[in-house]
């Protein structure tokens, strides 16, 4: 788990009582309820997806409750969770669950906070005995962990290799910060990755008092979201979790609050790791209690129109050349659970971090002193107001997963869970209500509090100014009781594109009907795509591509060409420029971006069937009428500028540039983003190459797939897709990418002070051009060999919390292999583990997977793609690669078929070729000193 002092989570702030103070009603779809014996469960029957259940277990304990003896030992519970209970012996869980489709990590899961414990479990419903096993595994969880000596002391290494995965600049400032910022409270030296001198010695005894003393019927709660008959799921529970017993004497379940302290305490902290300076300013309001009635919904609106207001300024500034800071935020926001703020937060440009930092509190003066612009007010209700309209079109569109975290936040607040309809009713009747004067209250009182913490962070580097303590306090001072200039703003008048083009026509249609999709030829020679789904009630996504991209430039142009797209994104299109755009856009879902990636160029979006004029409206724009704005450009250049200026201080980033020149051969071709990259830089040439590269549209294909038909499609199609210009070119991509390099190649970096190693193992060359079931079968090299990996690497050894491992193939420009591994340990294991691992891979080449590991692989896949085919997403990118690849449309119903036609000997022949120790670079991040074991 990682903290930090700028990771805050939006909540509320006070306001006047204007909205009579009614209770919220809940969703009658969730039911709850509470046992005898305390156990509490929040419970919905949902179809989507089918055959599937989300499952919580919710423990209301977390670090903050540890003895001093048990610092770390709440997350190091968490982790014995997965390493044997009652029903389930050592890894057996992980096992099953893995066996029926279940991938650890990505889809099981755990985690432990300041408060709390939350066990993720979601799992296939198709059988009976599923959910059954399931609640067996819930009630393990609750009342059923075992701690066998051996498990925990073979654990150490694992949770602190998760401690290990965490160290940086950043947490060495998170250090210095947070006694300061919680003072006098438990928070301020419980952080739920403990103590690791208690976590390297660590046994039984204070994990099973823990145990004991908190996890208990009273603090626990199961939410279960999913395509179960509701009564089932309540009796399960009350069949599980009834029995359990209450101990004798409970410790009190006390709260651990932050008290107030007058004044400003102030953090300045120096590292010569840190990217960039940042500096924060959190002021305390007073806390409202749980989200319950209209009173609190009413204050959620005010605010979430407040930080959007707040936010919109602060992007306008700083798209200005001469802005003081990169990036920055303002308005309310939380602090541990009960604890409300008003934060600001600046990330300010290399040596102006008192000028930014003052820049920004001056516009918070600026909103406190002239409040908010009428047109500025109504865009935040308008574009409030669409996203509660499209969250209640897709209520029952939802997947189950979506609705888990309402409902634990509810048992751990005492919240109430609203359906996503109400919320968009309650949104209809109170935001026209809320006037300016209201928000401009909030605004006049929002900073304004006693009990202040002021926060910098500076690099340490020559010539970089460190501000004094007294050097922020006076700028906070200042800004204060300063007078400010009202806030003007510019807006566009008229239609988004003033003249239309001349419509096209639909000259050939063809149906796909196992696809459920028709193709359209247009007049101009686009193709265009179209599959109707009720995957969504209110959305639509559009994809555009052509064969080409940036493989057409020359070397010169590669940088030019890496931002061609991001500086007409920065500039705007048509009359509008990016500020303008946005605001017209209010209350809109409409959204097109352009790419320019190796081997195409395109235009992908989204939006809904409400929207779809507008939609097109913006493509056609994005096509044909990009914008150069040269103050626009000219800022984006001084924050890259500025952004660049600290990444060599970061280690990872040396690690990364290392592997991208190795890797290419130091190619021109991918060079590294640096600042001496940056100076290549050609604003003018990047439009040039945009307009180039979106000239001739006759070669694209278009797909769209969401809540359409033809008949809404069909007239807007040939008004603007027909309508895009062609030139009657005929272009392919080039094959200009670097070679991957042959051989064993071994890179030591050193850098950085903390005693963490971090590797990477590519495994790289060339390869005949692949099918889908040759793909599907390197796809299950990458699994395979990860899971050994954990097996061998953490569970076995204890020597790192987690192993990344994947194969991927590339048919284009030519046919190509990856198969990456990576993994954090101790600097003095960090050759050990490369041996090991290098045994696994030996053993998985020379004998390939077991059927049980094989089977494991085709449950997980084929649990995940029955999923997947049901989104819009899935069906974009499967037409989307299938035409790219030029394979037959209709593969892409055979996945099941390809599933179940994969073989242990398909796979050992992928691992033999794919994994080839002939051909395998490491890159092994070190600190810069030398580290005691």
């Amino acid at each position: 788990m990682r903290l930090s002092v700028i990771a805050l989570l939006l909540a509320v702030a006070p306001l006047a009582s204007q909205t009579p103070d009614s209770p919220i009603v809940p969703d009658s779809a969730v039911r709850s309820g509470q046992l005898a014996n305390g156990f509490r469960y929040l419970i919905r029957q949902h179809p989507l997806p089918a055959d599937r259940i989300e499952l919580r277990l919710v423990v209301r304990a977390g670090s903050i409750l540890e003895d001093p003896d048990q610092l770390g030992m709440a997350h190091f519970l968490e982790h014995m969770a997965f390493n044997g209970t009652t029903r389930f012996q050592k890894n057996d869980l992980i096992q099953y669950l893995e066996s029926i489709g279940v991938r650890f990590g990505a889809d099981l899961n755990a985690y432990t906070s300041f408060d709390e414990t939350v066990y993720i479990l979601p799992v296939p419903t198709d059988k009976p005995e599923l959910l059954e096993r399931a609640f067996d595994i819930l009630e393990d969880w609750a009342h059923g962990i075992q701690f066998d000596t051996s498990d925990v002391v073979g654990e150490r290494g694992v949770v602190l290799g998760e401690w290990r995965s965490g160290l940086s600049a950043g947490k060495r400032a998170q250090d210095k910060e947070f006694p300061l910022l919680l003072q006098g409270s438990r928070y301020a030296d419980r952080l739920p990755i403990g103590d690791t001198a208690i976590l390297a010695r660590a046994n039984p005894a204070p994990l099973k008092r823990f145990y004991r003393d908190w996890y208990r019927p009273d603090l626990m709660a199961v939410v279960a979201v999913g395509d179960v008959p509701i009564e089932r799921m309540e009796a399960l529970i009350r069949d599980r979790f009834g029995t359990l017993a209450m101990p004798a004497n409970p410790r009190l379940r006390v709260d651990a609050p932050i008290p107030e302290i007058p004044g400003t305490r102030v953090s300045i902290v120096t590292d010569p790791e840190f990217g960039g300076e940042s500096v924060q300013l959190l002021v305390r309001r007073p806390t409202h209690g749980p989200y319950r009635t209209e009173q609190d919904e009413r204050r959620a609106l005010v605010n979430a129109m407040v930080s959007t207001i707040a936010g919109q300024r602060l992007s306008d500034l700083a798209r200005r050349p001469d802005a003081s800071f990169i990036g920055a935020g303002f308005g309310p926001s939380r602090l541990i659970r009960d604890v409300e703020l008003f934060a600001v937060s600046v990330s300010p440009k290399e040596g102006k971090l008192t000028q930014a930092f003052e820049e920004v509190l001056r516009e918070a003066r600026r909103l406190a002193q002239h409040g908010v612009l009428p047109a500025e007010l109504e865009r935040a209700k308008a574009s409030l107001l669409r996203g509660r309209e499209l969250a209640a079109n897709e209520q029952e569109k939802q997947f189950s997963g979506a609705f888990v975290d309402q409902y634990v936040d509810a048992f751990l607040t005492g919240s109430v869970t609203p359906s996503a309809r109400t919320r968009f009713a309650l949104a209809q009747r109170i935001l026209p209500t809320i006037s300016k004067a209201e928000i401009d209250g909030v605004l006049r009182e929002q900073a304004q509090g006693t009990d202040r913490f002021l926060a910098a962070r500076v690099p340490e580097k020559a010539g970089l100014p460190v501000p004094t303590r007294e050097a922020l306090l006076a700028i906070v001072s200042r800004t204060d009781t300063a007078t400010t200039t009202p806030w003007t703003e510019v807006t566009v008048a008229g239609p988004l594109v003033p003249t239309p083009p001349t419509a096209g026509r639909i000259v050939s249609e063809r149906t796909l009907p196992a696809l459920g999709m028709t193709e359209w030829t247009l007049s101009n020679g686009v193709r265009v795509l179209i599959k109707p789904t009720d995957f969504k009630a209110d959305q639509i996504l559009v994809a555009g591509w052509s064969p080409g991209g940036a493989s057409l430039l020359s070397d010169a142009d590669v940088i030019n060409g890496q931002f061609a797209t991001t500086l007409v994104q920065q500039s705007g299109v048509g009359e509008f420029d990016a500020p303008s755009l946005r605001r017209r856009l209010a209350g809109k879902v409409a959204t097109v971006s352009p790419t320019l990636s190796d081997l195409q160029e395109g235009l992908n979006g989204s939006t809904t069937p409400k929207d779809l004029d507008t939609f097109f409206e913006i493509l056609w724009l994005t096509a044909t009428a990009p914008r150069y704005d040269s103050s626009a450009v000219a800022a984006f250049v001084s924050q890259m500028k500025n952004q660049l200026a600290g990444r060599d201080r970061i280690p990872t980033i040396a690690l990364l540039d290392t592997l991208t020149a190795v890797m290419s051969g130091n190619s021109p071709r991918q060079p590294t983003l640096n600042g001496a990259a940056l100076e290549r830089l050609d604003p003018k040439r990047a439009l040039a190459i945009y307009r180039e590269r979106f000239a001739d549209f006759g070669d694209y294909t278009f797909m769209i797939v969401g809540t359409v038909t033809l008949d809404s499609l069909r007239p807007r199609v040939v008004q603007w897709l027909a309508a895009l210009p062609t030139t009657g070119r005929k272009e392919t991509w080039r094959d200009v990418a670097p070679r991957p390099p042959a051989g064993v190649i071994t890179k030591r970096i050193l850098k950085g002070k903390e005693p963490v190693s971090q590797q990477f193992a590519i495994f790289s060359g060339a390869s005949p051009i692949a099918d889908a079931q040759t793909e599907l079968a390197a796809e299950a090299v990458g699994e395979i060999l990860q899971t050994r990996l954990l097996e061998a690497l953490r569970e076995a050894m204890g020597a790192t919390y987690g192993v990344n491992a994947f194969t991927e193939l590339s048919n284009r420009p030519r046919g190509e292999y990856n198969a990456l591994i990576q993994f954090t340990s101790t600097p003095a294991q960090a050759d050990t583990l490369w041996m090991a691992a290098q045994d696994i891979i030996a053993t998985l080449r020379r004998d390939g997977p077991t059927a049980d590991e094989l089977q494991k692989f085709v449950a997980q896949s084929r649990r995940g793609t029955e999923v997947a085919v049901k989104t819009n997403g899935w069906w974009m990118g499967q037409v989307r690669n299938s035409l790219t690849e030029e394979r037959a449309l209709q593969d892409i119903l055979t996945w099941n078929t390809r599933l179940e036609a994969l073989t242990p000997a398909m796979v050992k022949a992928a691992a033999e070729r794919y994994l080839d120790p002939k051909n395998v670079a490491r890159f092994i991040l070190l600190p810069e000193q030398p580290t005691t074991p």
